[in-house]
């Protein structure tokens, strides 16, 4: 009996035609993320390796290099870390103070409070917002066709990149836009070091974390300013709010060495 071996092999050599070039990316991949892991001052590096999409990837290199050594006195918290302040005398004086201005707000808007996620926001859900964020991905498909242009098309190629030209590049590339998020280890919400505060009513979010109502609701019905009176009245460690990118609902928390002396 005869076996009809064409069909099988075409199958095989589809397979290695499929195959071939999708190893050959993985490389290229693999081999790009090596040299751009050499411009990530420690410890950014394990964060930039989690990032696959190479704007993005970009994007937060970017703010790596442009802290440079500093970095690490910016950088989140460890999962450990992060425990440790659970219940500390720290985390009950940041609660007292976010209680203090709730109070005065809710004394001043009859109706409305605050609400606060007072949880630290850890490096993997940094990362992972990171990865599929809008305003980051736009931001992305701009410094990568910025680099392109700077560069050539090929200028990401491993064996093509100059290390110090391109950092040069990175700490001086601006934007057109900022993206809506700090890069991946950098926000002062990795270490408690900021708090977003957002307007409730009736136990709803009524003027929430979100760009889109910024100037719709923050601005229009004058919630900027009466959040900032209440931090200015009953919260003394907060700073604020930031406006690069513009956010009216966050402030930075910092207490002074006093406190902590007496903490």
């Amino acid at each position: 009996m005869m076996r009809h071996v064409g069909l099988p092999l075409a199958l095989a050599m589809l397979a290695l035609l499929l195959v071939g070039p999708s190893r050959a990316a993985a490389d290229d991949a693999a081999a790009l993320d090596a040299v751009l892991m050499t411009l990530a001052p420690p410890p950014s590096g394990e964060a930039l390796a989690r990032i696959p999409d190479p704007g993005r990837k970009l994007l937060a290199l970017r703010s790596y290099v442009r802290y440079g050594p500093k970095i690490v006195d910016r950088w989140s918290w460890t999962a450990e870390q992060i425990a440790a302040f659970e219940g500390s005398p720290g985390q009950r004086a940041l609660l007292a103070e976010i209680a203090a201005v709730n109070e005065n707000f809710a004394a001043a808007n009859p109706g409305y409070a605050l609400y606060v996620h007072g949880t630290v926001r850890s490096l993997d859900d940094q990362i992972a917002k990171w990865n599929e964020n809008e305003s980051v991905g736009a931001g992305a498909e701009e410094i990568l066709a910025a680099c392109k242009a700077a560069f050539g098309d090929d200028g990401l190629e491993p064996d093509n990149i100059d290390t110090g030209r391109l950092a040069d590049w990175l700490r001086n590339f601006q934007p057109a836009q900022r993206a809506n998020l700090a890069a991946p280890g950098l926000t002062l919400h990795g270490r408690a070091g900021a708090i977003d505060f957002q307007v409730t009513k009736d136990g709803d979010i009524y003027a929430g974390a979100s760009s889109q109502q910024v100037e719709t609701v923050w601005r229009a019905e004058g919630w900027d300013r009466k959040l900032k009176a209440s931090i200015e009245a009953a919260g003394p460690s907060f700073t604020g709010p930031l406006t690069n990118p513009d956010e009216p609902w966050h402030y930075d928390y910092a207490p002074s060495p006093a406190d902590d002396a007496r903490d």
